[in-house]
């Protein structure tokens, strides 16, 4: 064969091998382990739950340990020496 016929075929198994590493990656990883149906409405409902109590804890723990800003004055790099 010349040398542009193996060129092609080169090129065909090339195109073939990264096509069906493609395809792998794709039926792994969007409908293999990750790939799961939906939640019911029950999970769903649990799921919202868990979500709000961990919101509810941000909020609690945000209040709890406010920031502390820092001084408007470009020499003073003190945190708590902010005005209040």
């Amino acid at each position: 064969m010349s040398s542009f016929a193996w060129m092609i075929v080169i090129v065909l198994i090339l195109t073939a091998l990264g096509t069906t590493v493609l395809l792998l990656i794709t039926l792994k990883y969007y409908w293999g382990e990750r790939g799961t149906p939906p939640l019911t409405g029950e999970q769903r409902r649990l799921q919202k739950q868990e979500e709000l109590k961990l919101r509810a804890k941000q909020i609690e723990d945000s209040r709890n340990n406010r920031w502390e800003t820092r001084s408007s004055n470009f020499f003073d790099n003190r945190k708590g020496s902010a005005k209040k």
